[in-house]
């Protein structure tokens, strides 16, 4: 018997009716959202718990509930609210249609995120400068500033390429990777700061 013949290149040893379709996952969307969104709820009203319960509550006196602010304002930011901004993208309605309204939430949660953890940043500097605390002492302190800064630089860069109307498909195409891979860089340093914060805070009370 003679040996079947090599393919030529770019012909299928399978008839297109034989093959093997690859598509992607219809998965349920809406409770992984609920899910996400109630995990995130559940984060802030542990903090707020936290705070008021054990912590004394909330005020805006420079004293020690002024500093109260402070973790619940940074965890609602730069976690929940700016972990919402980054899965806008990942939703099925947004992969078709017009892309101005998703681009237009996404920056407005992380705007609402970014005023947030500013507020945060200036509870915590006015209960330090109350008590005549250094602002910048620790790991903590220089982790999230600089998580801050990156976020602002971040928010400025992504809404002069994506939302005014200057930038040219070139600039656009060749700005998104990178600001894809800051915005996942700045998530994970949102959350290694407030983890660092809450566990700084209950080394100094315990």
């Amino acid at each position: 018997a003679r040996a079947p013949a090599e393919p030529r290149a770019g012909v299928s040893l399978f008839p297109r009716c034989c093959q093997p379709v690859v598509e992607m996952l219809d998965l349920p969307f809406l409770p992984f959202c609920v899910l996400l969104g109630t995990l995130g709820f559940v984060c802030v009203a542990f903090v707020s718990a936290w705070c008021q319960h054990w912590r004394g509550g909330f005020a805006w006196d420079g004293s020690t509930r002024t500093f109260n602010w402070h973790p619940v304002l940074m965890v609602t930011g730069l976690v929940v609210l700016y972990g919402a901004a980054a899965l806008v993208y990942r939703l099925p309605p947004a992969w078709r249609g017009p892309k101005l309204p998703w681009k237009v939430l996404h920056g407005a949660l992380a705007l609402v995120a970014f005023i947030l953890s500013v507020l945060g940043l200036v509870a915590v500097f006015r209960f330090h400068n109350a008590h005549g605390t250094p602002n910048m002492y620790s790991l903590h302190s220089w982790l999230g500033l600089a998580t801050v800064l990156l976020f602002s630089c971040q928010w400025l860069a992504g809404f002069s390429a994506f939302l005014l109307p200057w930038a040219p498909a070139w600039l656009r195409a060749l700005y998104k990777p990178v600001h894809v891979f800051f915005g996942s860089t700045i998530l994970m340093l949102s959350v290694a700061s407030c983890v660092s914060g809450i566990n700084e805070k209950l080394f100094f009370s315990l």
